[in-house]
């Protein structure tokens, strides 16, 4: 059994203060985890670092996310990802890490991008400002679709939202191909990977992810149709 007392006096009333920050951010039962960014990790990072000590200290204590804090966060990130580097944006550090490694590398390697790491810190915020009030009787506690991370589906459901923007210009996104041989399977198609639909630049044509150009399936619907009148 763990005395919560003396582990507590151990880590100091500054890290315990952070801790339900720290602990919502990083994952839990209600907020994901980054791909290989382990607790032990972001909690020697917290120790070591007064600035990201508060960061977390202060995540939750309002339902909103300050930019002082977020941008605190942003900076703490980059250095979980490489730290001695002197980048603090994500996106940045995004894109040398990429260009370090020419290119051959898996998206789970990289850090978020600024986009996705506010949701998610928007999502972790929110818990943390759940767990900061469970002693107060009855708390004020806003829906998550209301700007915490979270969105309602069609049907009324609650899911996670991502990003509140695109992932990459349209034109960009055009651009993107995946190198499918034979059939284009959820578990290794870089275009269903990426929630997009193949297009003609890819390897495999006429797979089931393949976009379907309105005129020509109106086309095809009016040939199939004389064929039958015929």
């Amino acid at each position: 059994m763990i005395d919560v007392g003396k582990l507590a006096a151990v880590l100091g009333s500054g890290v315990c203060s952070a801790l339900p920050g720290l602990h919502a951010w990083s994952g839990c039962d209600t907020v994901s985890a980054l791909a290989s960014q382990g607790k032990i990790k972001a909690l020697k990072l917290v120790q070591a670092n007064d600035l990201y000590l508060q960061a977390f200290t202060d995540l939750g204590s309002s339902w909103n996310v300050p930019t002082d804090v977020f941008n605190s966060i942003q900076a703490f990130t980059c250095q979980l990802y490489a730290r001695n580097t002197k980048i603090v944006g994500a996106n940045s550090l995004r894109y040398h890490m990429f260009c370090a490694k020419k290119g051959q590398i898996e998206s789970g390697q990289l850090p978020p991008c600024e986009d996705s790491l506010m949701q998610h810190t928007l999502r972790a915020n929110y818990q943390a400002a759940i767990w900061r009030r469970s002693l107060e009787n009855l708390p004020d506690v806003p829906a998550p679709p209301a700007g915490h991370g979270w969105e309602l589906d069609d049907g009324g459901s609650l899911k996670i939202r991502w990003m509140a923007g695109l992932p990459a210009p349209d034109v960009v996104l055009n651009l993107i191909s995946c190198t499918c041989r034979r059939t284009c399977r959820p578990s290794d198609c870089s275009c269903i990977l990426n929630g997009l639909k193949c297009t003609v630049v890819c390897k495999l044509q006429g797979c089931s992810n393949m976009v379907q150009d309105d005129a020509i399936v109106a086309q095809d619907a009016n040939d199939s149709d004389g064929d039958s009148n015929d």
